[in-house]
């Protein structure tokens, strides 16, 4: 970890990377779902696409909101406390979005998983500065956010097989 703003290089930065690389994956996996099953949705709940659009939006709004109160938190927390409070949170929201039965209940759980994954970015970012030095961050913040499209990837084809 870092010690007086010098970064001790170990293997467990490695693993430390991977960890955030994962976290990647779950989170776009979790915030584009509702993607794959959207004409269901829409089928089952009789929505208009001005309602289908509020529901994939809603989840943006507050994503936007809480960018920053995020990482206002990261400073204030420890990065390893915030991930699992953040992704314990965001994927109760996910899995409840399962369970809504109309467009306000479906908005307000998009809304609270848009909250609850708004720190995640700035914790791995704390997370790579912490373990990284700067002149292997460029990668690591490469490698990480490649999970994003590992996530989408990973995600289409799985989902819209069941």
């Amino acid at each position: 970890m870092v010690s007086q703003g010098v970064v001790k290089a170990t293997k467990v930065r490695y693993q430390m990377l991977f960890l955030v690389f994962v976290n990647v994956v779950i989170n776009y996996m979790d915030r584009s779902n509702l993607a794959v099953a959207a004409s269901d949705i829409s089928k089952e709940f009789n929505f208009t696409s001005v309602q289908m659009g509020l529901i994939f939006s809603a989840f943006s709004w507050t994503y936007l909101a809480f960018q920053i109160p995020g990482g206002i938190l990261v400073k204030r927390y420890s990065p390893r406390i915030l991930y699992t409070v953040s992704l314990i949170t965001w994927s109760l929201a996910t899995v409840m979005q399962g369970f809504a039965r109309g467009l306000v209940t479906l908005c307000g759980l998009r809304m609270a998983t848009g909250i609850f994954e708004a720190p995640s970015f700035p914790i791995n970012n704390k997370v790579v500065s912490s373990w990284f030095p700067d002149n292997e961050r460029a990668s690591a913040i490469a490698i990480y956010t490649s999970g994003q499209f590992l996530g989408l990837a990973f995600l289409m084809p799985v989902l819209s097989s069941i």
